[in-house]
Parts: structure tokens; C-alpha cells; sequence
């Protein structure tokens, strides 16, 4: 019977996002962007590939962020900002069961938006292939493309499920929208600090420096680095690939990541006054 509420309500998220004309106008935005690549990518002189896919793979990227910020974030608030969450948790369904549902119809939602868009900019990485002089182009990797996709998808789900834990403690959509931009400009910017005092430590010895190099890799826990799910350079090039011990723990990581912040998400509902 759990399960069953869950799917429903996750069937009733969907459904209601598929009758909204913003889903639909977000996609038609994202389509217009994709074909003006067509436009672009004729200027490239060289690794027109690499190129290409960039561009396509950065479409889906920015059309999730917009669905997430614009559409999760102002949906998962609604409830509470309307006296809604009240009225409808009097019913049979637990606030755990309401926020596992609302992930679930989210995720259908934008699993849906990475289907279409995926489809379309493989169409496009195959029209280019063919027209252009397969020495700017000579490689289009379909397992790759699929992993690359999967990549992408998994770290909107993180998104997704730190916006729904925002969600649980923060009050207000427009707080919420703010506090996810800065989650995802911290998540960009950490490797890059990381980076740059693991170097200073290894030059200077500094203990203040070498201790704050080892915090970094403890913020990534709570700030995921989402260039190590990003493999959409290996699509049209020959890189060498990485290990499939390498790509499954990756995917594990982002997993369990979302499953521990769904979890707690569900344990802050369920002890929070939602008057």
C-alpha cells in the first residue's frame, strides 16, 4: 500500500507538470537553442565534434538547471506557502510518502525532458557528422552518449533532492531559489579551491594551508563535484576512457548521495510544524 501512494502521488506530480504550458515552453525554448547550433558550429574550423557535443550536452545541462530553479523550486513551495500540505497530509498518505512521491514526479518529469532532448541532440550530432568532412568529426560513441546522458541526469537528481531538502527547513520559494543558486555555484567553485590549496600545500607546507586542503575533499560530501559524472568528452573523441570500476562508483556515489538526502529530507518533515 505504501508504494502505492507513493506512485500515485508521483503519477499526480507528473501528470500536473505535463499540463503546465511553462514544461512545455521550456522544452520549446531548449529546441530553438539546439537547432541555432546548427547555425554555430559551421564557424568551427577544427574538432567539430568535441565542439558540437558541448554545445548539446550544455542545452540539456542549462534546460535542467531552468526546470529545477524555476519549476521544482516554485512547485515545492507551493504547497506551503497555500496552507496546501495541512489538508492533504490529513489523508492517507505520511509526509515521508508525500516527499519521496513529489522526488519520484519530479524525476519523471525531468527524466522525460532529457528523453526528448537527448534524442533530438543525437539527431544533431548525426546530421553534423554526415554533412561536415568526417576528419573534423570521426567519432560518435553510442554506449558513451548514453553515459554521458545518465551523468547529466544524476546530477540534476542531486539537485533535485537538495532543493527538496531546502525546501523542508526553508520557508518561502523565493529563499529557496536563492539558497539552491548558491548550492550550485559552491558545487562549480569548490573543486577549483581545491585544487588550487592542495597546490599551495604540496609548495609551501603551510599547516593552516594543508588543513584547509583536507577539509576540502570533506565539503565535497555535503557540495558534490559534478565534473566527476561528466563524461561527455568522450562522446566524439578518442580519450582514453576511464576505468568501468571508475564510472559505476561515480554513479554509485551520486546514488547513495541522493538516497541520503531524500532520507533526510523525509526525517526533517516529519518533525517540522508545517502551520
Amino acid at each position: 500500500m505504501m508504494f502505492a501512494r507513493i506512485l500515485a502521488q508521483a503519477r499526480l506530480v507528473a501528470l500536473g507538470g505535463f499540463r503546465r504550458k511553462a514544461l512545455s515552453g521550456l522544452f520549446l525554448f531548449s529546441l530553438g537553442v539546439t537547432l541555432g547550433g546548427l547555425f554555430f558550429v559551421q564557424f568551427i574550423p577544427k574538432d567539430m565534434g568535441r565542439a558540437a557535443a558541448d554545445y548539446f550536452f550544455s542545452v540539456v545541462w542549462g534546460t535542467g538547471i531552468l526546470f529545477m530553479l524555476f519549476y521544482v523550486v516554485p512547485s515545492a513551495a507551493w504547497g506551503e506557502e497555500r496552507s496546501f500540505l495541512p489538508v492533504y497530509l490529513a489523508r492517507s498518505l505520511s509526509r515521508s510518502e508525500y516527499v519521496v512521491g513529489l522526488f519520484l514526479g519530479m524525476a519523471l518529469l525531468l527524466l522525460a525532458l532529457h528523453i526528448i532532448l537527448g534524442c533530438i541532440n543525437w539527431g544533431m550530432l548525426q546530421f553534423i557528422r554526415q554533412y561536415y568532412s568526417g576528419a573534423y568529426f570521426s567519432l560518435l560513441s553510442l554506449p558513451f552518449f548514453f553515459i554521458a546522458s545518465l551523468g547529466l541526469y544524476l546530477i540534476h537528481l542531486e539537485m533535485l533532492a537538495v532543493i527538496l531538502l531546502l525546501t523542508s527547513g526553508v520557508r518561502g520559494s523565493f529563499p529557496v531559489l536563492l539558497c539552491s543558486i548558491c548550492y550550485y555555484f559552491i558545487c562549480n567553485g569548490l573543486p577549483v579551491v581545491r585544487e588550487s590549496l592542495a597546490s599551495q600545500a604540496a609548495e609551501k607546507g603551510d599547516l593552516i594551508t594543508t588543513l584547509y586542503a583536507w577539509l576540502m575533499p570533506l565539503l565535497s560530501a555535503i557540495f558534490p563535484d559534478a565534473s566527476r559524472l561528466n563524461f561527455k568528452s568522450l562522446v566524439t573523441t578518442l580519450d582514453p576512457a576511464p576505468a568501468f570500476t571508475h564510472i559505476t562508483l561515480s554513479f554509485g556515489l551520486a546514488i547513495l548521495y541522493i538516497t541520503l538526502i531524500i532520507a533526510l529530507t523525509c526525517f526533517v518533515y516529519e518533525r517540522r510544524d508545517l502551520q
